[in-house]
Parts: structure tokens; C-alpha cells; sequence
């Protein structure tokens, strides 16, 4: 558990902010016996020596108070940076067939799951403080009067069990809450991603305003309220349980002990001012309330906290470019997680890419050639079947495979920063020189290695990604319908010319697209039906339709 190990890793701060709280309850149980003491002893024992002393022993709390703030505040400041790191850490080691089904759900928890599970360790030196104060303030009055101490740990005793009991209640609507705030989250995403959509139909955003935005954010409050009542309830039982116990104490000190009443003076201030340390207690369940939820559903989503973080280790190019020369998919279904039904949306698909070869994947929209690509890239995990790499099966070798790989996605993103294969910024002059070929110089800048600009027109970015993967030159290029969005000009340069010299450069190129009179370009046609490959065109085949702009069809 992080928790753990970064109070290991900051135990010297710890340690201080302890000792810190251990002298301020030290300082403040000193400073009670000096007003309990003056408050027996009436007006001559108030004198300026006395008045001194207590000045004293006020500053002293001040101080160490102070003190074991600033530490405090210097932990949350390390906690909540430390979480930040591993969490990002995590999302990128996660898979990313989990990301996609929950992206919503784990972007928040980088957001608003820090925030309330940072309170846990910083309110653990505060509790372990008051705490220490309940115990000397406990022994200070068994000392003052046993009988007494005993009718205030009975009313204690029941703030307690009532606390546990309500806590054990709220659990599952503080789950519930952040589950709520999760679904805000979505749909406040729906605000900025789908902005253009939503001014230009003004009944989508309405629909999304009343009907979605507004029934989320109802849920949340009325979650918000039931928790926050629970929690106040039980802040407020237990400060009446104090002022109650206060009274019974009076009450039964005169009347049932006959107790004189610097006695019960001395009692009733001291049992004043424990009920600051058990309202803090009790308060606390609050936070860490908040904070557990918090782990659950950081566990829920993938992102647990526990077990070690391995640093990065840096990539070498050399490592993507190894002795491959054939890889296939042998009996490969996939279906998509969360389909309730179990549909197969891509399968059972037998096909094999030789490396250096140029292939094209065609077929209608929703016949899994996206699918496909990522299964190839080991992306996806099939359902069934396995994909392999000179007849061997890739099990666990997952990260080795991806680096044989660059390429554009169908929902690609653009990084400003140029990086190659192993991590280090491209040069400035061979970005421009990259930047010119694809038509980008006067449009694009590049300082450092990093891009000026990236909201370019949907063809230039797709032009931008394509640089990228230049600058990584890795064994594998795919494309998921590049050329849809360019002009007549750059989607003919693209096929006739791009292409062939990434064959000619030895790079086996998978292209999934609709231009059938660019068929001819490729060794192979690989078509797809409803998931399965039901045409596959060798080079013999298409050989007989000629790369020819003029030619619009090809037999399908």
C-alpha cells in the first residue's frame, strides 16, 4: 500500500510531526493543571508569576501546535504530489482495453481521488495527537475523581459505538456518492468534447442539460446530503453526549458523592476540555470516509494503489527491429467487454502479415478492420485463439510486440513533442525537413523539438501524426483511413509515393482503406464482412487492376 510505504519513506517527518503532537498534548494537559489549579485556589493564587506560567505554557502549545502544522503540511504537499506520479504511472501501465471501457471513470480518479485520499495520512499524526490527549486527559481526571471518570467513559463509550455503527451504515453511500460524482464527471466531458455538436443543436443540449446533466447532479446531491447528515448527526450526538455527561457528572458529584465543589470544578473543566480531542475523533470519520471510498474505487478501476511501481525503464531502438518474418492470427475471436450478450465482434479470423509487405484491410463500416489492427498490435486480447510470431505464440511479451508498431489510429492524438524510437526529441532541422515534405512548413513551426501548433484542419493533423511516426521508424506502419481526409493531390502522394518507399525501405505496411483504385499498390487485399475475412486478393489477383487513377472499382 502507498500509504505505507510513503510514511516508511517520510518517517523521519512523521516521527517529528509525533513527537510534535506528543509535546503539544503534553504542553496543553500542563496548561489545564495550571487553570484547574488557579481555578481551585481562587483569586490569591493569581499572581504574576502564575500569569507567567500560563503565558508560558500557552506559547508552548502555539509553538509546538505550529510546528507540527507546518510538517503536516509539508507531508500533504510530498502525499499528494507521490500520488499523483503513481497514479499516472498506473494509468499508463494499464492496459488499454480497460482504459477504453472506463476512461471516464479513471480520468476523475486522477482528479478527485487524490484529493480525498490525501486527508488519510495527514489526519493520522492529528488523530494520534488527540488520542494522546484523550489518555492524559483520562488519567489527569481518574486523579481528580474515579467515580466521575467512570460516568464520563460510559457516556463516551456510547458516542463510540454509535459512531462505529454509522460509519458501517454510510460506507456504502459514500461508494454510492463517488460513483454519483463519476457519472458527472462523463457527462460534464460531454461539454467539452462534444462542444461544436452542442451549439450547433440546441435540442442535443438541452437533452444533455435537462435530462442527463441535471438528473446526475440531483443523485449526487441528494447522496451529498444523506452522507453530510449522517456525518453531522453524528458530530452533533456527540457533542450533546459530552454536555450531557458534564451535567450528570454535576448532578451526581453533589448529590449522590457529596464531592466538594472544587472537586467537581476541577472535573468539569477538565471533562471541557476532552471533548475537544473527541470531537476531533469523531469528526475524522468524515475524512476518512471520504478517503477510503476513494481506495475502493481506485481499486474498482484498475488503479490499485498496492504492490511496488517499476520506474520506466528507457526504450532502445534496436529493440523493436528483431529477426520476425511472419505473424499470424490463428482462430482469433473477440468480443467486447461489457456487451451483456457475449457477441462476437470480430471472428474466428485466420490470416498472417509477412514482414515487409504492403497490405490493405477493406470492408464496410463495423466490419472490425480497427478491430483487427488491434488485435495485430496486441492492443486487444482476443477471446479465443492467440496471435503468433514465426509460429510462437506471444503470451506475455506484449511490450516487445509494441515496439514493433507506429502508426495513425482512426481516433488518433496529437503529442506537441517529436520523439523517436527510443524516447529522445528529433532535431529541429530534421522535423523541418519532415514538416516541408508533407506540406506543413509554412504552417507548423518547431522549437526544441516541440510542435507550435497541433488545431489544424483534421487532414493537416492526420499529416502531423504521420510525422511522428516517421520520427519513431519503426518495423510496422498502419494506417486506419489516412488519406480519407486529404486533398485529390496528397492522397494520390500518399499511395504512390509514401507507401512505396516505406516498402521500399523494408517496413511492412498494414493500410486500412476504401480507395479501391490504389488496390494495386498492394501485395494484398484483405476484405471484411461482419467481423470475418470473407476475400483475401494476392498480388497475382491484383495485378489485373492496375494502379490507375482513372479505374473507380474493383470486384468486391
Amino acid at each position: 500500500m502507498i500509504l505505507k510505504r510513503f510514511i516508511v519513506q517520510h518517517r523521519a517527518l512523521v516521527l517529528g510531526a509525533v513527537v510534535l503532537s506528543a509535546a503539544s498534548a503534553a504542553c496543553t494537559m500542563a496548561l489545564l493543571s495550571h487553570i484547574n489549579e488557579l481555578a481551585a485556589n481562587g483569586l490569591p493564587a493569581i499572581r504574576t508569576a502564575a500569569l507567567w506560567v500560563g503565558a508560558g505554557w500557552l506559547l508552548a502549545v502555539l509553538a509546538t501546535g505550529a510546528m507540527s502544522q507546518f510538517i503536516l503540511a509539508r507531508l500533504g504537499g510530498d502525499l499528494v504530489a507521490q500520488l499523483r506520479l503513481v497514479l499516472s504511472r498506473r494509468f499508463i501501465d494499464l492496459e488499454y482495453e480497460k482504459l477504453a471501457n472506463e476512461k471516464h471513470a479513471i480520468f476523475g480518479s486522477l482528479i478527485e481521488d487524490v484529493a480525498s485520499i490525501a486527508p488519510l495520512v495527514l489526519v493520522a499524526p492529528l488523530l494520534a495527537y488527540n488520542l494522546l490527549l484523550v489518555a492524559l486527559y483520562a488519567g489527569y481526571l481518574a486523579s481528580v475523581s474515579s467515580p466521575l471518570l467512570c460516568i464520563l467513559a460510559l457516556f463516551l463509550c456510547a458516542t463510540v459505538a454509535a459512531s462505529l455503527a454509522l460509519e458501517r451504515f454510510l460506507r456504502r453511500r459514500f461508494d454510492a456518492l463517488r460513483e454519483a460524482n463519476e457519472k458527472v464527471f462523463e457527462y460534464f466531458r460531454y461539454l467539452s468534447e462534444g462542444k461544436k455538436e452542442l451549439a450547433l443543436n440546441s435540442a442535443r443540449a438541452r437533452h444533455v442539460a435537462d435530462q442527463l446533466i441535471r438528473p446526475a447532479i440531483g443523485r449526487s446531491r441528494r447522496l451529498m446530503i444523506q452522507v453530510h447528515t449522517g456525518l453531522g448527526f453524528n458530530e452533533a450526538w456527540s457533542s450533546a453526549v459530552i454536555y450531557a455527561s458534564v451535567f450528570v457528572v454535576v448532578y451526581v458529584g453533589y448529590a449522590t458523592l457529596a464531592l466538594p465543589q472544587a472537586t467537581i470544578m476541577r472535573f468539569v473543566i477538565g471533562a471541557l476540555f476532552l471533548s475537544g480531542p473527541v470531537a476531533f475523533i469523531v469528526s475524522a470519520a468524515r475524512q476518512v470516509g471520504v478517503g477510503t471510498a476513494s481506495l475502493r474505487h481506485l481499486q474498482r478501476v484498475g488503479l490499485d494503489l498496492g504492490g511496488e511501481v517499476e520506474p520506466s525503464a528507457p526504450g532502445h531502438e534496436s529493440e523493436g527491429r528483431d529477426t520476425w518474418s511472419n505473424m499470424a492470427l490463428r482462430d482469433v475471436t473477440y468480443a467486447y467487454p461489457g456487451d451483456e450478450d457475449g457477441r462476437i465482434a470480430l471472428g474466428p479470423i485466420d490470416m498472417e502479415i509477412r514482414r515487409g509487405e504492403l497490405l490493405f484491410i477493406v470492408g464496410g463500416n463495423g466490419s472490425g478492420k480497427s478491430t483487427l489492427l488491434l488485435l495485430l498490435a496486441s492492443l486487444l486480447t482476443p477471446r479465443t485463439g492467440e496471435l503468433l510470431i514465426d509460429g510462437v505464440p506471444l503470451d506475455r511479451d506484449k511490450q516487445r510486440h509494441r515496439r514493433r508498431f507506429t502508426g495513425v489510429f482512426g481516433d488518433f492524438f496529437l503529442f506537441p513533442h517529436v520523439l523517436d524510437a527510443a524516447g529522445r526529441t528529433l532535431s529541429d532541422e530534421r522535423i523541418r525537413n519532415l514538416l516541408a515534405s508533407l506540406g506543413l512548413g509554412s504552417q507548423v513551426r518547431v522549437e526544441q523539438g516541440e510542435l507550435s501548433k497541433l488545431t489544424l484542419s483534421t487532414g493537416q493533423r492526420k499529416r502531423l501524426a504521420l510525422l511522428q511516426c516517421y520520427a519513431e521508424d519503426r518495423d510496422i506502419f498502419f494506417f486506419d483511413e489516412w488519406a480519407a481526409d486529404q486533398d485529390v493531390h496528397f492522397r494520390d502522394y500518399f499511395y504512390r509515393t509514401l507507401l512505396p518507399d516505406l516498402k521500399a525501405q523494408g517496413k511492412t505496411v498494414v493500410a486500412i482503406t476504401h480507395d479501391d483504385r490504389y488496390f494495386g499498390l498492394a501485395d494484398r487485399v484483405l476484405k471484411l464482412e461482419a467481423g470475418r475475412v470473407v476475400s483475401e486478393w494476392p498480388a497475382e489477383v491484383i495485378d489485373r487492376y492496375p494502379a490507375d487513377p482513372a479505374r473507380s472499382s474493383l470486384q468486391r
